[in-house]
């Protein structure tokens, strides 16, 4: 397959990708978010990090895309220092506030877990509760992360998740 069919593959893909997330409610997008999707955007971000870092970081903060997906939202990434303090995320409130200790409604500190393992040069999975942003409730979500080294020299743990299905529901 050549370099020009392959560019209008993936962009068919994108567009029927945008299509049908427009037709699903917000909890229906949620849901078709995959655990592929999530380690390839991780995956992404710790490349892009290694070539600009700075730049990488200013445009997770602007919410911008691929960073933050304009047809699903609850698509993002987020990305914590060694010190469990938030460097990088869509919602400017967030960023660099320390959130090292901070446990879910169960007491898990999965923030503190994603960091530690990290460091340890883990790649992996982390399931905890979470509230959504604007909703009440509490949701299980889960959330892959990935060590990188910035073009600047620094330690990132990168970060996305997914909300999972509630005990229960279909």
């Amino acid at each position: 397959m050549n370099a020009r069919t392959l560019f209008l593959a993936v962009v068919a893909l994108s567009a029927a990708a945008f299509v049908r997330a427009q037709t699903l409610s917000a909890e229906e997008q949620e849901r078709a978010i995959t655990e592929e999707q999530v380690t390839a955007l991780v995956a992404q971000v710790c490349a892009e990090l290694g070539q600009d870092a700075a730049a990488t970081i200013a445009k997770i903060n602007q919410g911008a895309a691929p960073y933050k997906d304009a047809a699903n939202p609850a698509l993002y990434v987020f990305v914590y220092d060694p010190e469990v303090v938030m460097v990088a995320h869509p919602r400017a409130d967030l960023v660099g506030k320390s959130v090292k200790g901070k446990p879910d409604v169960k007491g898990k500190k999965f923030r503190d877990e994603i960091v530690e393992r990290a460091l340890k040069g883990e790649a992996g999975w982390v399931d905890y509760l979470y509230q959504k942003p604007g909703e009440t409730g509490i949701h299980p979500k889960t959330t892959f992360f990935s060590k990188a080294t910035g073009s600047d020299g620094a330690t990132y743990i990168v970060c996305a998740g997914k909300y999972q299905a509630k005990v229960g529901a279909k």
